[in-house]
């Protein structure tokens, strides 16, 4: 059950969390040129020559992480025909409800990662508030927000399976 993509499936978010992350520092310290005026409208970045080859590189990186996320997920699916995941469903593949045992897991999982955000979420708002802000580090409060709550349900799930499997 260690290697079930319903377990993995968390990393992969984190996975793309920190690819975004890199592509969101870099595009925001890049010099842009945005014109909106009645007959056009058009918007450029210039990269310098290295965040230019590290953009260059990462993209290929996430491409490759989309594939094989996407050949687990046929697999998966495949081998599971009654519980097929989608990623462009409305609910979130953190709601696993095949059994009472995986409705009791994540629904366990979801509350802690509730209640992190129950605390969080004002505690950004208000350091945003007060402190001013660049775009970036917004940029930064979500996805080490979004990195907290897929670390809290990754441990959490995985702990109850590894306690099924001894």
């Amino acid at each position: 059950m260690k290697k079930d993509f319903r377990v993995q499936y968390p990393l992969w978010q984190i996975g793309f969390m920190m690819v975004f992350m890199v592509i969101a520092i870099i595009i925001t310290g890049a010099a842009t040129n945005y014109v909106n005026d009645k007959t056009s409208f058009s918007y450029s970045i210039q990269l310098e020559a290295l965040e230019g080859g590290i953009m260059f590189l990462i993209i290929p990186v996430f491409l490759v992480m989309v594939i094989i996320l996407s050949i687990k997920l046929s697999k998966y699916n495949k081998e599971n025909p009654s519980k097929k995941l989608s990623v462009w469903g409305n609910k979130p593949l953190e709601y696993m409800e095949d059994d009472e045992a995986w409705q009791m897991i994540t629904r366990k999982a979801t509350q802690k990662v509730y209640t992190f955000f129950t605390w969080s979420l004002p505690f950004s708002a208000l350091f945003h508030l007060l402190i001013p802000t660049s775009q970036l580090l917004i940029i930064i409060n979500i996805v080490a927000l979004s990195f907290a709550q897929y670390i809290i349900y990754y441990v959490n799930v995985r702990r109850h399976v590894m306690e099924d499997n001894e």
